[in-house]
């Protein structure tokens, strides 16, 4: 498992997070910033308001009744803003409605998972992971996790499959009602300029004695992966002596908290100054 986070630790305990899942490779990143999987998806309270933020934005319609219809079977699901996309020009477009739907995620025992102590990472074994194979978007949201199907067909082999059918009632019974999936196939793009403040910044670091920090490359160009092998004494110092200043860059951590035997997350905050909750 590689969990990957952006540096822009500035949130809150309300923040809510977008997390892709991807056969094994689960993606856990800071929501609201303009770095690879950092899509939001915001909270929908009963009186359409935006829990944790400060616009306000009204449910669309259509997923208004098929959250009610979904309730009313059982599910507990509610409405969100699907992921963030960008104009022509590559600005992020500014979302007007909440217009996806989302269930609570369960466990493999059909018990809703949580996020971790930190807030920022979702505890779930592998044989939960791959029963969301299906899924096309997860989140947290004050802690609770989240998580949405393009359709009933999408339920097959995770905890809901046995109510299927029931989630394909409310399909059939509010047909004006789609999943925005067009919105999360969207690949998220990297600027020169990004690229080489990446490569750059590697390359300083291990000037710097950490002889660890590879350069960036594929898919993830401006993500620098921390092995198991940096204890948390090495992790400190790298982040004290390694600062990013204002360049985008995301740090990739190559396994678990348990894999490195140590809470990664606690130690960036305390390296930049987060105030835990």
């Amino acid at each position: 498992m590689v969990s990957i986070f952006n540096h822009m630790l500035n949130r809150t305990p309300q923040r809510t997070l977008a997390v892709s899942f991807a056969s094994a490779l689960c993606l856990i990143a800071l929501a609201g910033c303009s770095t690879p999987f950092t899509n939001q998806a915001l909270h929908t309270d009963d009186n359409d308001n935006t829990a944790g933020g400060t616009d306000n934005i009204a449910t669309d319609a259509n997923a208004k009744k098929f959250v009610s219809c979904l309730t009313g079977k059982g599910f507990e699901a509610q409405a969100a803003v699907a992921p963030r996309t960008s104009d022509s020009s590559g600005k992020a477009k500014t979302p007007t409605t909440k217009n996806m739907v989302m269930l609570r995620m369960l466990d493999a025992n059909g018990q809703p998972v949580e996020a971790g102590d930190n807030g920022m990472s979702v505890s779930t074994d592998s044989t939960t992971q791959q029963m969301y194979a299906n899924s096309m978007f997860t989140s947290i949201d004050y802690g609770t996790v989240w998580v949405a199907f393009k359709d009933s067909t999408a339920l097959a082999g995770s905890p809901y499959e046995s109510k299927r059918q029931d989630y394909a009632d409310c399909e059939a019974k509010n047909p004006n009602f789609s999943q925005p999936a067009q919105n999360l196939s969207q690949t998220p793009t990297y600027t020169d300029a990004d690229k080489q403040a990446a490569l750059d910044f590697a390359k300083k670091a291990r000037e710097k004695g950490f002889s660890w920090v590879a350069d960036p490359t594929g898919d993830e160009p401006t993500t620098i992966l921390i092995p198991k092998t940096v204890n948390e004494d090495e992790l400190r110092r790298f982040f004290k002596e390694c600062p990013v200043g204002d360049a985008h860059i995301t740090y990739g951590f190559d396994g678990t908290a348990e894999d490195f035997g140590y809470d990664y997350t606690k130690v960036m905050d305390e390296a930049m100054g987060v105030v835990s909750y």
